[in-house]
Parts: structure tokens; C-alpha cells; sequence
């Protein structure tokens, strides 16, 4: 079959000045889509693409919005939204490009100052003249600036970067200048940064870098920068009342941001190369790299912040860096920089390292304590975050406190998925299981019934076959009383999928809605049967069901069922009591949800006669209901106990059966406390008659009372209504979206 290639591409592109040239660097995503003839997609695939923009003779006289409309205009793939910042690019250039005209001719290696390192004309740099260039480092600080720029000219050469790595005199000249320079000259740092990221991609350089301790230095170096920065900011803050000396001082410190930035960028990249062996890593961390990065991300320049938070990302993976993540308060820092969303990068980077955060419980506490959720809340309904925030979200959901902080959360997922219904776009996993979760507690359900049509949004579901979208829409009907999503073509549909051979997840939450809407008196057996033959699906159904889901929402249906005369003869008709006491007696009906299910349906149906009939003559029935009176949880046990306690108000062989079957239980258990008293010794437990107060209660119970049980006392006391008791052991819904992140 024929089929052709779509090149898409990612209209988000983000871009950054070059570092050295008179050009732009593009960076953004290539998407590829292999169709059918007749538009079926084959597959998918996304890639990463960095594209050059090169602009020269950007003089004074130039109109830079006009170059900037054009470029964009030439780049399919630019936001055009993004003009103001990619022309703001082209003056940072045009400025680039004044100050590295020469200030006079032959000062190629010998510049007028150390902070105008790009005054002189380019020289090309050649292999043979390195021992030249390294006997430079030791001079002054121009000589300095100048050998060092010829020697990362050679380095950006794949034909001399490996030899110039094994130079043992070369990498040691340039180790001690970035660990002893004293004049902190940025010009030169960042040559001899440019010059170890270059050998970074080399199979020596990890060796190379341990050997020349280069990952130590640079830490401490982007340490001291840092704290240099804070003074300069200090020092504006000092000259906010001394207007003659602001202007200067600003101009001199934007001059120094923008070489600091170019400095701690080629760092950050060094130290994440570096930082990808594990016994590397641990020492980084161990000096207080986690401090130094949370620090970079409250940098103003969006490539600094994208480098420390994909370094964290990283670190974040590790439990035993979790506690130096809360000691820096990398959590604020970061989120500080989400708020500020210089780019989408920056954003979907810290929305990541916030999630992996979140995971642990005691970092997650101290988000929802400072109202994290309400502040991020925000960011679920921009198209470019939602996702990432919903994941956040759902992972901060975990705990209740999370979904009672942010009070709009329930009407905001609402919206989007509405949004999402409308556009036919689909809705994320993550969004569907935060709104699972959120649905679960009754306020936040209502919040979701109030902002959207419940018929509606059923519809959408069962028009998709949307799982997840269908368990929000019975979890949202079981919890609020007014949810209603009855309609006629609602119903119809619903009950189609039901009536399916197949067995989904789709199709186990459509029998859970049925199951939902009966049980809140939205329709009725006669309604349902209406479009099926209600009969012959249950009997289908119990033969079809195979897994514990399956067997869950089975058993759900017919409780909700049994409500009503009508459907429970049609449950005794379809042989459903025996079905029930069956899968009670077996493996599967020992699952504590699905017993529960099963027993809430079997004491609906004792309201029945002629199921109660079939129940009582079901074989080895107090066996069965027996043996689940000694389960841990005390809903099953007592549930159980009252079913029996019922059914031998009405059978005397039950009665009887169920006395004996008691004391067998009781009996053993005597049995195992006097063996569990040798095992521990005790030999002569009847040679004394000095009992210990819980001895005798064991005796009491096990041993003397029990023989002569008699429970008509018990029975002629027992006025509990029937009503009661399934209103006090009435089960839930299961329908809990069990999701792994």
C-alpha cells in the first residue's frame, strides 16, 4: 500500500544568541508522520533540530524590526508572537559587533585592555606554534586572554583537539589558570571553559578531568560568580538614591551579566557532561552542587536556568540527594522560575524536576504547606504546561490536603476537559487520573458537576469509548445527588456496550455506570431491559467474567439490582444467588473488595423470598458465609455475621449448621493457643489453677462457654432491620483509576 512522509515542525522554536558569531541559534523540533493513501497515520517520530541564522552589516541605520519581521517570516517554524525578543537578539548583536571592531591595527595578540578581548582582529591559530601559545598563559593577563583564544581555535578543530588533550603541559597551564587566577577575568574563564567543553565529547576526557581536578574548579568558580553577582546587585541597591553614579553602575553591570552569563553557561555544560558518571555525580554533590544550581536557576538568562534545572532533573533521581534538594530550597527557586516562563523550556524542565520532587512525602508537605497548588493551578489551562501540571498535580493529589488547597482545581479540570471534547483533541492520561482523583471527594465532584453538562460529557465518552472519561462520569454521579446523565440515546448506548461479548475496561465501566445509575434511582431494571434482555446478559455475563475487575463490576450490577422486586426476579431467574455463593466459596471471592460486593448483593436479595429460598438452598451456604466471618477487616466479618445471623432467624438448619461450624472455629483456635503455649514451654498449663486475667478470658472463650452454644437468645434479641444492615454495609464503588506514574 502507498504512503508518504509529513514533515511538521514545531512553530514553539526557541532561540538564543551565538556565543562568538554575528548569527542566531534556532532550536526547535521536527515532527514526521508516515500516512496511508487514504490519511491513516503508520507511526510518529519527533527529533530535536538546531538551525544557524546569520546576520551581518547590522549597522546603526538598520531597522530591526523590519530584519526581525523578515527572518520570521522566512522561518516557517518561529512563533511570530516572538518578534520583540528576536529583535531585542539582533541589537545584542549589532552591539557585539561594534565592540569587536579592532580599536587600532596589530593588536592581534597584545589587546588594550583585558575586558576587550574581542577588539583585535582574528588571527588564524596553527598547530605548530602551541608551545607558543601555552608559554602566553604565564604572562600577563592580555598574553593570557590572547594564547588562550588561539589555543580554543585549535581545539574546535577535530584534527587537533585530541592531540592537544594528551598535551599534559597545555591541560595543566590552563587547570592552574582557572584554579589560580586571581584577577577573576571572565574573558579568559570562559576561553578556557570553551576550551574543556570542547574535549569533553572525547573518550579521555572524564580521565583527563579527574586527573586535572577541572569538575572541582569550575564548581568553585561558578560559586564565586554567583557571589560576585549578588555583590553587584547589592551595590545597585546601594546606588538607588545616588542617581549620578546609577546610570554608570547599571550599564557596567548589564555589561557584566552578559559575560557572567556566557561564563556560567559553558560551565554548566562542562559540569553536565562530566556529572553523567556516577562517582563523579556523588563528589559534585557532596561540595554543594545541588546549592550552586538552585541558585543558577534564578538567573535571568533562560539557557543558565535550562542547564541548572536539567543538572537537578538528573539529581533529583537519586532518594539520597532528596534531603540536600529541601536544605537549598530548590523548590521555591524553582517554581519562582516557572512563574516567570522565559521560556517554554525553562517551564516544561521545572514542572519535570517539581514532579519528581513531589514524589517525596516530605518535600510534599512543605509545597502544600506554602499553598503550592493554588500557585501552580494557573499553569493547567495554558495548552503548553498542561499536561506537565496535571501530572504534578495529580502527584501532589495524593494527599487530601492537596486537592482542598486549590478550591477551583474540580471546575478547572472540568473546563478542560470539555475543552478537550469540543476540539476533539483527546485529554491527557495525567489529566483524566487528577480528575479521577479529585471526583473521588464529594465538594471537589460538585465543583466538576457545576462547571459542565453531565449528559454531555457521557456522551463524548461513550462516543469515544473513553475508560477513564466514563469512571470520572460515575464517580461524579455516585457523589453528587443532582449528577445526572440520563438519556434516552445515553442509555441505549451504554446498555450497547454492556451487551458486548469483548471485555474492556470500557466496557467493565459502562456495567458500573448502569450499575451507579440504578442504584441512584436514575432508571430501572425495566428501563435497561428495554433495550436488552437483561436475563440472558447476566447469564452471559457470569460465564464471561474471568478476571477480579471483571468479577468487581459483576458483582457491583447485580447489588445495584437487587434493590427492586423486579430485578431481583430476574436475578433469581438467571440463577444469579447461586452464581454469587459460588464465586464466594472460591479463590477469587476471597479478594476482600469483591466479597464485600458479593455480600452487600447477597443481603439485598434475602429481601426477596424466592432468592432467599435459593440462597438457603445453595450447598454448604454457611460454610461458605462462615468461613468469611474470619476475615482481619471488621466490615467483612460483622457484613457476614449479620447475613447469617439473618438467614437463621428464618432456617433453623442454618441455625444449627452455623453453631456447629462456630464451634469448630473456636475450637481450633483453642487448640492453636495451647500448642503456641508449648511451643513456648508452657508444659504444665493444668497443673495450677492460677490464671491470669487474659488466660481465662481465653478459656472463657474457646473452651467452656462455647461447647453448649446456644444462640436463640442471640436471635429472639436480634430485631435489626434488613434495611439497616445494607444501609450500614452498603459497598462502594471500586472504580479507582489505578494509574502508575
Amino acid at each position: 500500500m502507498s504512503y508518504k512522509v509529513e514533515i511538521k515542525k514545531n512553530k514553539d522554536g526557541f532561540f538564543e544568541m551565538h556565543p562568538s558569531e554575528a548569527a542566531v541559534i534556532v532550536k526547535y523540533r521536527v515532527e514526521a508522520v508516515v500516512v496511508r493513501a487514504d490519511g491513516t497515520e503508520i507511526a510518529r517520530g519527533r527529533k530535536g533540530a538546531t538551525k544557524l541564522m546569520h546576520f551581518t552589516n547590522l549597522a546603526d541605520a538598520t531597522d530591526l524590526k523590519r530584519v526581525a519581521r523578515e527572518a520570521i517570516s522566512r522561518c516557517t517554524y518561529l512563533d511570530p508572537s516572538r518578534i520583540d525578543e528576536l529583535e531585542q537578539i539582533l541589537a545584542a548583536l549589532r552591539t557585539r559587533q561594534k565592540l569587536a571592531k579592532p580599536s587600532r591595527p596589530g593588536t592581534a595578540m597584545r589587546p588594550a585592555t583585558g575586558s576587550s578581548a574581542n577588539r583585535r582582529p582574528k588571527v588564524d591559530a596553527k598547530i605548530s606554534d602551541l608551545p607558543q601559545y601555552r608559554s602566553l598563559l604565564y604572562n600577563t593577563i592580555e598574553d593570557k586572554i590572547a594564547g588562550s583564544e588561539m589555543i580554543l581555535q585549535l581545539v574546535q578543530s577535530k584534527v587537533h583537539v585530541a592531540q592537544i588533550a594528551r598535551s599534559d603541559p597545555v591541560i595543566n597551564a590552563l587547570a592552574r589558570l582557572l584554579f589560580e587566577d586571581e584577577s577573576r577575568n571572565l574573558d579568559l574563564k570562559i576561553n578556557i571553559c570553551r576550551i574543556f567543553a570542547c574535549m569533553a565529547q572525547l573518550s579521555l576526557a572524564p580521565a583527563l578531568f579527574t586527573k586535572n581536578r577541572i569538575g572541582g574548579s569550575l564548581l568553585q568558580e561558578v560559586d564565586l560568580e554567583l557571589q560576585r553577582y549578588q555583590t553587584w546587585k547589592d551595590g545597585l541597591v546601594q546606588r538607588q538614591h545616588e542617581p549620578a553614579e546609577l546610570e554608570s553602575f547599571r550599564k557596567k553591570f548589564i555589561h557584566f551579566l552578559r559575560k557572567q552569563d556566557q561564563f556560567l553557561a559553558v560551565a554548566l555544560k562542562i559540569l553536565l557532561l562530566i556529572g553523567r558518571d556516577l562517582a563523579t555525580q556523588t563528589k559534585m554533590v557532596k561540595k554543594g552542587v545541588v546549592a550552586v544550581l538552585a541558585r543558577c536557576c534564578e538567573r535571568s538568562n533562560p539557557e543558565v536556568q535550562i542547564l541548572g534545572l536539567r543538572f537537578l532533573l538528573r539529581l533529583s533521581l537519586f532518594v539520597e540527594n532528596l534531603e540536600r534538594f529541601a536544605q537549598a530550597g530548590v523548590v521555591e527557586k524553582v517554581a519562582r522560575a516557572v512563574d516567570q516562563q522565559r521560556s517554554r523550556e525553562v517551564g516544561e524542565y521545572g514542572l519535570r524536576l517539581l514532579y519528581n520532587l513531589s514524589l517525596c512525602p516530605t518535600i510534599r508537605q512543605g509545597m502544600l504547606k506554602k499553598s503550592f497548588t493554588k500557585r501552580i493551578l494557573p499553569l493547567l489551562e495554558d495548552s503548553k504546561y498542561c499536561e506537565l501540571t496535571a501530572r504534578l498535580l495529580y502527584s501532589m493529589s495524593q494527599d487530601s490536603r492537596g486537592l482542598r488547597a486549590a478550591p477551583d482545581l474540580g471546575a478547572t479540570c472540568a473546563r478542560l476537559l470539555a475543552r478537550n471534547s469540543e476540539s476533539h483533541t483527546g485529554s491527557g492520561e495525567y489529566l483524566l487520573a487528577l480528575t479521577t482523583n479529585l471526583v473521588n471527594h464529594p465538594g471537589l465532584a460538585e465543583d466538576f458537576a457545576g462547571a459542565v453538562k453531565m449528559d454531555e460529557v457521557m456522551a463524548t465518552s461513550l462516543a469515544t469509548s473513553d475508560a477513564a472519561l466514563l469512571r470520572i462520569v460515575n464517580l461524579v454521579t455516585k457523589n453528587v445527588p443532582d449528577a445526572k446523565w440520563m438519556s434516552e440515546q445515553n442509555l441505549s448506548t451504554i446498555v450497547k456496550a454492556f451487551k458486548t461479548e469483548a471485555t474492556t475496561e470500557f466496557t467493565m465501566e459502562c456495567t458500573i455506570g448502569l450499575a451507579v445509575a440504578l442504584e441512584k434511582d436514575h432508571c430501572s431494571a425495566a428501563d435497561v431491559s428495554r433495550f436488552c434482555k437483561l436475563q440472558t446478559e447476566l447469564t452471559a455475563k457470569s460465564v464471561q467474567a474471568r478476571t477480579p475487575a471483571e468479577l468487581l463490576a459483576l458483582a457491583y450490577f447485580i447489588g445495584a439490582l437487587a434493590s427492586t422486586d423486579k430485578g431481583a426476579d430476574l436475578l433469581t431467574a438467571a440463577s444469579m444467588t447461586d452464581w454469587l455463593c459460588r464465586k464466594l466459596g472460591e479463590p477469587d471471592g476471597q479478594q476482600e473488595e469483591l466479597s464485600l460486593q458479593i455480600g452487600y448483593a447477597l443481603m439485598k436479595l434475602t429481601q426477596y423470598e424466592p432468592a432467599r429460598l435459593r440462597i438457603m438452598d445453595y450447598p454448604g451456604i454457611t460454610k461458605v458465609l462462615s468461613t468469611n466471618t474470619q476475615r482481619a477487616s471488621d466490615v467483612s466479618r460483622s457484613l457476614f455475621e449479620e447475613l447469617l445471623r439473618h438467614l437463621s432467624l428464618v432456617s433453623e438448619d442454618i441455625h444449627e449448621a452455623w453453631k456447629s461450624e462456630r464451634f469448630q472455629q473456636y475450637n481450633g483456635q483453642w487448640l492453636q493457643a495451647i500448642a503456641t503455649r508449648h511451643g513456648n514451654g508452657a508444659d504444665n498449663i493444668y497443673a495450677t489453677d492460677d490464671f491470669n486475667d487474659d488466660e481465662m478470658d481465653l478459656i472463657t472463650k474457646f473452651g467452656l462457654e462455647e461447647i453448649g452454644l446456644d444462640l436463640s437468645d442471640d436471635l429472639e434479641d436480634d430485631d435489626d432491620d434488613v434495611e439497616d444492615m445494607i444501609e450500614r454495609y452498603s459497598a462502594r464503588t471500586h472504580s479507582r483509576l489505578d494509574f502508575r506514574s
